[in-house]
């Protein structure tokens, strides 16, 4: 098991990888809502926009991942309407549930985050023979992630550890490589480390990409 985390933008990176190299995307890109990051607001803020930015990476991730292979791609119930049109016919809408919720000062609040998850067609799909779950959601301890003083203000959206291990576990080969080109704080990572998967992760920001790379050392050296 190896893991690697690469600071630069994810598209110029993924060009320079070769065809069907890794097992898995599993990735938490920007929502392309205005949220802002250490680096600044998101420039990305219409559907047109966003997905004009997306889908050059996007064409990326499927290429670099294996016939078979598994991708998942966390985005924002905002644009739900045009997943069928960006991402294709064949995909799936995982219900990301969260425990915790920050309430906003709207009628309805949103309660979980869509992932769009597909099998790469080419092949049979690279996944457990007998996943422990397989079904279409889970609900993550949101509150014990945010409450983390390493983590938040450090990153402004970590993604919870216990949902992202049960993608990975649940959906991606066991002992693959699972790549995420938008490591952020290295959740993904952490995952991969705890469910013996090797990793690869990408990240354009120097500080998250530190962060990530400090978090994951950790869990190899436990």
């Amino acid at each position: 098991m190896t893991t690697e985390i690469i600071a630069g933008d994810c598209l110029d990176v993924m060009k320079g990888m070769a065809d069907a190299s890794v097992d898995a995307v599993i990735t938490d890109p920007p929502f392309g809502i205005g949220f802002e990051y250490a680096s600044g607001y998101e420039q990305h803020r219409t559907p047109d926009a966003y997905w004009a930015w997306l889908s050059p990476r996007y064409s990326e991730m499927l290429r670099v991942v294996r016939p078979g292979g598994f991708v998942a791609v966390w985005q924002t119930a905002l644009y739900a309407r045009h997943f069928w049109d960006w991402f294709g016919d064949d995909i799936h809408i995982y219900a990301a549930a969260k425990n915790f919720v920050q309430l906003r000062k709207t009628p309805i609040n949103y309660g979980w985050d869509p992932v769009v998850m597909q099998y790469k067609s080419g092949a049979v799909a690279l996944r457990p023979e007998k996943p422990k779950r397989s079904i279409d959601f889970f609900v993550a301890n949101v509150a014990a992630t945010v409450s983390k003083p390493h983590l938040r203000p450090a990153h402004p959206c970590p993604r919870p550890l216990d949902q992202t291990r049960e993608i990975v576990a649940n959906f991606s080969l066991p002992g693959g490589i699972v790549l995420d080109p938008f490591a952020g704080s290295g959740t993904t990572g952490l995952a991969c480390v705890e469910t013996g998967r090797s990793f690869i992760g990408i990240e354009s920001d120097d500080t998250y990409a530190a962060l990530a790379t400090t978090r994951i050392n950790a869990a190899v050296a436990a």
